[in-house]
């Protein structure tokens, strides 16, 4: 007998606040359905909130709220079991769950001016079973204030440079500096990127070639025989970091010296008007012993200012810092075991959903393992985030 004899639509049930969710399609048919579609991603986002990692802790999480959840949503089943859960997160399609990350976030913020977005990967190691690699995700991270902007999985026999493609293609670009890894250094990206009326500022490694053995060959013999501090067409700029017991002296030189260059390869970059070398010289303080030298290379279509170009390749790293690492440890990313189907792409998504939420509340809870919490045990709190009060 069907689960639903009444032939009920159950496909919608979205609360007052998630108008931006209704982007998402119930994959369901048929008429075994006993729960609102709406409800569940309600749910499943609430739970994530208040510090639940999986679907088991989702299910748990419910059981113990339902009074609180009646306040905004019928529940005329019960609560979902986690296999429940995980078969609707199973069947939805990845690619509305990306659009709805996008929508959901312009009814949170204001449009972004003049920012650096950073674009990389991440691989959700713990997403892998027999038969089905680890779902790999690139994201468009704002370094200003800290947002998921847009992302794009990346299918099996496919790289990071599509989905850059595609994540590029939806955005608006104007104004803004877009930062990229060696992977992503791509001529192609180079002259979508200006196209959009914004930079780019882009990692430089062997993967290039040519450009990359000339480019060191130049610095190596600028270092050596001028004198930059003076030198028309250089710039350069130094800062000194201490941590965990270890100095850091950083050194940032920039040229728009770029007469040297072959002019075929030159021309193949869009717009292309500095390139940099950042060399990081650590030292350890109880010893005094100085680690080997570490150069990174650079070229943007910024001028040539080392202090900004230096403020803007360590902007590029807070989606390491910030993003990547806080999905780790504080949502337990890696460790999460959700291999079936798309559930792992889609609950990865409502953990950046959430994250976005908790980084725009700039109140008096600073951590983010406490914002957490506080949504646990604060209704009030908890309401106020999902912007249901």
């Amino acid at each position: 007998m069907p689960r639903n004899p009444d032939k009920i639509d159950y496909s919608n049930g979205f609360p007052d606040g998630f108008e931006a969710f209704q982007i998402i399609e119930d994959p369901r048919i048929g008429n075994h359905r006993k729960h609102h579609f709406g409800e569940v991603l309600f749910m499943a986002v609430t739970a994530t909130l208040c510090g639940m990692d999986n679907f088991a802790e989702i299910e748990d999480f419910c059981e113990n709220q339902t009074t609180w959840l009646k306040k905004w949503i019928t529940i005329p089943n019960g609560v979902p079991t986690a296999q429940t859960f995980s078969n609707i997160f199973n069947l939805i399609e990845p690619k509305q769950f990306n659009l709805c990350l996008q929508a959901h976030l312009k009814t949170i913020s204001a449009p972004l001016h003049d920012g650096i977005i950073a674009l990389d990967g991440k691989t959700l190691r713990g997403s892998h079973t027999l038969k089905q690699k680890p779902v790999h995700v690139v994201s468009a991270w704002d370094t200003k204030q800290q947002l998921t902007l847009c992302q794009d999985h990346v299918p099996d026999k496919e790289n990071e440079i599509a989905a850059i493609d595609r994540i590029l293609g939806q955005l608006d670009l104007t104004g803004h500096t877009i930062t990229i890894d060696a992977m992503g250094t791509q001529r192609a990206f180079a002259q979508k990127i200006i196209h959009k009326k914004a930079d780019y500022l882009f990692a430089l490694k062997g993967n290039q070639g040519k450009l990359h053995k000339e480019t060191i060959d130049h610095f190596h013999f600028a270092l050596r025989h001028l004198k930059l501090a003076t030198a028309k067409g250089w710039s350069i700029h130094q800062d000194f970091q201490s941590k965990h017991g270890r100095q850091t002296l950083c050194s940032v030189v920039a040229t728009d010296k770029l007469d040297w260059m072959d002019g075929e390869i030159r021309s193949q970059w869009a717009n292309l008007r500095s390139l940099i070398v950042v060399e990081n010289q650590t030292t350890e303080v109880s010893t005094g012993r100085k680690r080997r030298a570490e150069k990174r290379y650079y070229l943007s279509s910024l001028p040539a200012d080392a202090q900004h170009l230096r403020e803007t390749i360590r902007a590029h790293w807070g989606i390491e810092n910030n993003c990547h690492w806080k999905l780790d440890v504080y949502f337990r990313e890696d460790a999460n075991q959700t291999g079936a189907g798309n559930s792992s792409k889609n609950l990865g998504t409502i953990r950046r959903i959430v994250l976005n939420l908790l980084n725009m509340d700039t109140g008096t809870v600073k951590s983010l393992p406490k914002k957490r919490f506080q949504a646990l045990m604060n209704q009030s709190y908890r309401e106020r985030i999902l912007s249901l009060a």
